[in-house]
């Protein structure tokens, strides 16, 4: 570790962080083709880094979403070849991106380039190390993670995440930290948007109860058509929003099939990707935001929602549970299509304890998942994590 470098707490003079006198320099690598909540978070993770002063570069895939859009960021992004015969190339790039720069943190986001960025750091490296390598884990997995010993600490962004991690890398436990996201707040809530007749600001002209679920048509999306009957049976003007791209139709043509043949068609939205900046405007219509995936590694979307003053109903499964037991926010149900249904049920026809509910949400998001709390998170563990290198 360099001497420049200040320590955990010298990092904080009147509860405010400082950045050390020479940047710290971060190689995140996320060599994937898709977009989704866990690009967003690297995204908005960067940026909350770049205020600090730390240096940022990125390793994507050469020609996906994700160069475009980090180099938006105006930070350094490395493009490497697809998997297959482009791997030789790729290692070879890695191996002289690493020489070249010696990153003080290289973090590895997606499991399947953990093999060969180890293989690249021990190649580039063979004898004493510059840096610290960590792997970050944004979804749950229980395979065997080849190689995993060789990273020096391990990130889960949820308590499910380290569970399911755990239960097929059992050894990986000491070094295993949870982190967990956060958000840009924005403004706090409108005073109309407690109010059950407000008028909408997305869905035009959309009554009461308004619920949606926002998310890629692979988060079982269908338990929640067939929870819909059971709603509509206390509230038969129910409209359920499903909020994301719909293009893929492999997914989404079984599901439209199943709300035919229980005859909701004229009950469901589906919205299409939506901009993120326009997402506020989704959550301050919804009259509840509801999931029924039962393995979400953390759910940005959640923060999101609470940040809009608007609860969720969740089973008691998956990341999100870090969110909302205990701090009465929300509905973590136990059971199965019953139970969800009458969560939801109880939470419409009580609209003051619904706007409790909204109201602390975005208090807690503002205490503890804003982008700057989760910027303050990782600089601690960045720094903790170099310190021990000296010892």
């Amino acid at each position: 570790m360099r001497d420049d470098y200040l320590s955990p707490h010298q990092m904080h003079r009147k509860g405010k962080l400082i950045r050390a006198d020479k940047a710290m320099k971060i190689l995140l690598i996320n060599n994937d083709n898709g977009w989704s909540g866990g690009q967003e978070h690297l995204k908005d993770l960067s940026t909350e880094l770049l205020r600090h002063g730390v240096a940022v570069h990125f390793v994507v895939r050469a020609n996906s979403k994700s160069e475009s859009r980090f180099r938006e960021l105006g930070v350094q992004v490395h493009p490497l070849p697809g998997h297959g015969l482009g791997d030789l190339l790729a290692l070879w790039r890695l191996v002289t991106l690493l020489r070249r720069h010696r990153f003080d943190i290289v973090s590895v986001n997606r499991e399947h380039d953990l093999f060969l960025t180890v293989l690249a750091w021990h190649l580039a490296f063979p004898l004493r190390k510059p840096g610290r390598l960590m792997m970050s884990y944004h979804t749950a997995t229980v395979r065997r993670q080849l190689l995993l010993s060789s990273v020096d600490a391990i990130v889960c962004i949820s308590e499910h995440v380290r569970a399911m991690l755990l239960r097929g890398n059992p050894a990986a436990a000491g070094k295993v930290n949870v982190l967990y996201y956060g958000i840009d707040i924005g403004t706090p809530p409108a005073a109309q948007k407690f109010d059950f007749n407000r008028t909408r600001r997305f869905f035009h002209g959309a009554g009461f109860p308004l619920i949606g679920m926002v998310g890629e048509f692979w988060k079982n999306q269908g338990e929640l058509v067939e929870i819909m009957p059971l709603i509509k049976a206390v509230f038969p003007g129910l409209k359920v929003a499903f909020i994301g791209d719909d293009t893929n139709q492999g997914l989404v043509a079984p599901l439209k099939e199943k709300i035919r043949g229980l005859g909701l068609e004229n009950d469901v939205i589906f919205t299409g990707r939506i901009p993120r900046e326009r997402i506020p405007e989704v959550f301050f219509d919804l009259d509840l935001s509801v999931t029924t995936h039962r393995n979400e590694g953390f759910g940005i979307v959640h923060l999101e929602s609470l940040a809009a003053g608007t609860p969720v109903v969740t089973y008691d499964e998956g990341g999100m549970v870090d969110i909302f037991r205990g701090e009465n926010v929300g509905e973590v149900v136990e059971g199965g299509r019953n139970e969800f249904a009458a969560a939801a049920v109880g939470l419409l026809q009580d609209h003051e304890r619904r706007f409790l509910m909204g109201k602390k949400g975005f208090d807690l998001i503002c205490t503890k998942y804003s982008l700057k709390a989760m910027g303050k998170r990782y600089l601690e563990f960045y720094q903790e994590l170099l310190s021990s290198a000296k010892s």
